[in-house]
């Protein structure tokens, strides 16, 4: 996994993922709450997340405490996996922990099946923006009014390497509009 091959360090320590668990909630909340003034996930958005939804609600540990997270749905007829909510603790940006968790979100979507990715980003939010487009995302779309202030929220797509479980995945005939070529 591209995570495990180039560890990233916070504050010189090791990073690790799993998946989240419901003892996370306050961790989840406390980073939700730095990181967004409004369209924030309630303790109750995180719960389904974590213990009902399809997909994967990962988080990134830095010594036993949870940093970032991230929430992949899987929805049923679909190979496309929805990044839904990403964040990572203000004491950690810029120290390379979101890509790294990106990445691990990635892979999981892939072992789900998922051929792409997609997600949606304000369009004021330039530094997650600049780490999608650096990471391999590309623009096919928008939604003006998205978010509660009126942003319009720009749409990404990327496409995900080949895994035995996401093989059978074909762009050209899953009825969804793609970017992705394979």
């Amino acid at each position: 996994m591209r995570h495990e091959i180039a560890p990233v360090h916070c504050a010189a320590t090791p990073l690790s993922f799993r998946r989240a668990v419901v003892s996370d909630l306050p961790a989840l909340l406390l980073i939700e709450s730095v990181s967004f003034p409004t369209d924030r996930m309630t303790a109750r958005h995180f719960r389904y997340a974590i213990t009902q939804a399809k997909g994967a609600c990962m988080v990134a540990v830095r010594d036993g405490q949870v940093v970032g997270y991230g929430q992949i749905a899987v929805h049923a007829r679909t190979p496309i996996g929805r990044l839904s909510s990403f964040a990572v603790h203000s004491e950690c940006r810029r120290l390379g922990v979101a890509r790294a968790l990106l990445a691990a979100l990635e892979d999981e979507a892939a072992a789900l099946g998922c051929g792409a990715v997609r997600l949606e980003v304000r369009r004021d939010n330039t530094a997650a923006l600049a780490l999608y487009l650096r990471t391999g995302y590309v623009q096919f779309g928008q939604y003006p009014d998205y978010y509660e202030d009126g942003m319009t929220a720009l749409r990404l797509e990327k496409c995900l390497p080949e895994t035995p479980a996401n093989a059978a995945w074909n762009p050209f005939t899953t009825g969804y509009a793609h970017t992705c070529k394979r």
